[in-house]
């Protein structure tokens, strides 16, 4: 009979991001992995799999609730490019943000580029509804005139994107929480009504 699990799936998932945000892939051992999870080498390979399963179990996980919280933050009841505001107000507040912490969507991008098929997948998904989400919104907007109907709204969501990513990769680069939180301020001008 299977002894049963004496640990946190979820928990050591979440633990697995923040050493892989650290320090990256490459630069992560399973010695690494199964100090931060706490957790021994056979339960980490019987539940995990490889280091490589594993990070891209984390990547998948990581990729879908950060999304997860940004999709939610744009949905919400009122107006449309207010809600743009607040999602990059709130995205430059994250706990997560710093130099210390890293960020394993940035890492990723960095050590795979678009290179690893595997890779790309574990995060496609999650990347296509946030920006399904965003250019939903950006319509909306258009549709309750705060934006007008030649308004390039996919130039919109590309700038959208890149400031999340020009957010991260500051944090990463030391810039301070206040510093985060003028770039997204900054950004958000372009998401006033016209």
């Amino acid at each position: 009979m299977a002894r049963p699990k004496e640990f946190d799936e979820e928990n050591a998932l979440r633990l697995a991001i923040a050493t892989f945000s650290q320090k990256g892939f490459a630069a992560t051992s399973t010695d690494d992995l199964m100090q931060s999870m706490k957790i021994g080498r056979q339960s980490m390979y019987d539940t995990f799999g490889d280091k490589r399963a594993l990070f891209l179990k984390a990547l998948e996980f990581y990729a879908r609730e950060t999304t997860a919280v940004l999709i939610a933050e744009l949905r919400k009841p009122g107006s449309p490019l207010a809600n743009i505001r607040n999602t990059l107000a709130q995205f430059a507040k994250r706990k997560d943000l710093s130099s210390t912490d890293g960020c394993m969507g940035i890492n990723t991008i960095c050590e795979f580029g678009l290179q690893d098929r595997e890779v790309l997948q574990a995060s496609r998904g999650a990347a296509m509804a946030l920006r399904h989400a965003l250019l939903a919104t950006l319509k909306q907007a258009q549709q309750e005139g705060e934006l007008s109907s030649d308004t390039e709204i996919e130039a919109l969501a590309d700038f959208f994107e890149a400031t999340l990513a020009g957010i991260r990769i500051a944090a990463k680069a030391g810039k301070s929480r206040s510093s985060l939180q003028r770039i997204a301020a900054t950004a958000s001008q372009l998401f006033q009504p016209q």
